[in-house]
Order: structure tokens, then sequence, then C-alpha cells
């Protein structure tokens, strides 16, 4: 998918949140934050699959990515990343993080999340997070990374520790925001 394509996906469909792909430093930096071993992994919102093809790169042979996408948009740019540990799946993101547990995953190292909290009633962010931090295995991370840190207080609500980084090579710039179980 051309950046043409992405800007016009992202007019037609507020739920996007962005106006660009995520750039390779944004990409690089978010998937420095995976915790070593990590091998089972889900994405909220895999968009295009630039943050997608970052994480499995960090993921070994035998690992697993479960992308959640609800915009069909992108599905022909996820369908395209030819790799048999990645799984696409057509869900929202409240009632996925509910079922974390039952995704056939033996445990969740790690979610990313780039979808756009800014959009979401604040009982929906709580939400969201508090079912996100329940089906992480311990020691697992979320990692979200938005324009702004509005979804930080309620990480540190939720997660024992949350480490705060800032990525300015990225239209625009990411705070990415790491929380541990």
């Amino acid at each position: 998918m051309n950046q043409f394509d992405f800007l016009k996906t992202a007019f037609s469909d507020y739920r996007v949140g962005a106006i660009a792909a995520s750039s390779r430093y944004a990409v690089r930096r978010v998937a420095a934050n995976l915790p070593a071993g990590a091998k089972y992994a889900v994405e909220y919102g895999a968009g295009e699959g630039s943050m997608t093809r970052g994480i499995l790169e960090n993921l070994p042979e035998n690992g697993r990515l479960m992308a959640v996408e609800l915009n069909r948009d992108f599905w022909p740019a996820l369908e395209s990343i030819k790799d048999e540990r990645l799984k696409l799946l057509n869900n929202d993101v409240l009632e996925l993080s509910g079922r974390l547990k039952n995704l056939g995953l033996p445990k969740v190292d790690a979610i990313v999340s780039g979808i756009p909290f800014s959009f979401f009633s604040p009982s929906r962010r709580r939400k969201i997070t508090e079912q996100t931090a329940e089906g992480l295995s311990e020691g697992g991370v979320f990692i979200v990374y938005q324009y702004s840190l509005l979804i930080l207080p309620i990480l540190k609500k939720y997660f024992r520790e949350v480490k705060v980084s800032f990525e300015p090579r990225n239209l625009p710039p990411y705070f990415i925001m790491t929380a541990k179980k």
C-alpha cells in the first residue's frame, strides 16, 4: 500500500487515526521494547502492516503474531505478508481484549497497539487497558504508540512499571509507552 492509498483510507475512516504509516524509526523503536524471548504477540490496529513486519522480525521462528485490524481496506496489504507465524483477525479490540486467553496462544508475551485511544470514550480506554493487563502473561508488556500521552495515567493504573520514550522521526512523532505486567 502506497502513501496515497494509506491517506485515502485514513480520510475515509476516522478510526484509522493516522495520516501515514509508521516510519522505520518508529517500527525499530517499538520492536526494541519487545521483551527478550517474547514468542507470542498480539497487535491491535495492524493498519497496512509496517509495524506487523517489525514485530515479526523480532519473533522467533516458532513464534506467533495475531494481528487485529478492523478496516478491511488494509487487508490486501496485510495478506501480502507471507509469514506462517502471522494470523489476521477482523475484530473490535474491545471485544478481543476480553478474550486474549482464548486466542489459541499458550500465553501472550506482548501486545503492541497503535489504535487511536484518543478516539475512544474514557470508559472504553479503561476497559481495553484493564482487559489487556488481565490477558498478558506475568512479565508481559503492552506497548502503546500514540501522538499524545492521553493513555499514560490509565496504563499506570493497571501496570506495575511504565516507561515512556519519544520518536520524533515519524509523521506526526510518536510517544511510545511500554507497560510491564
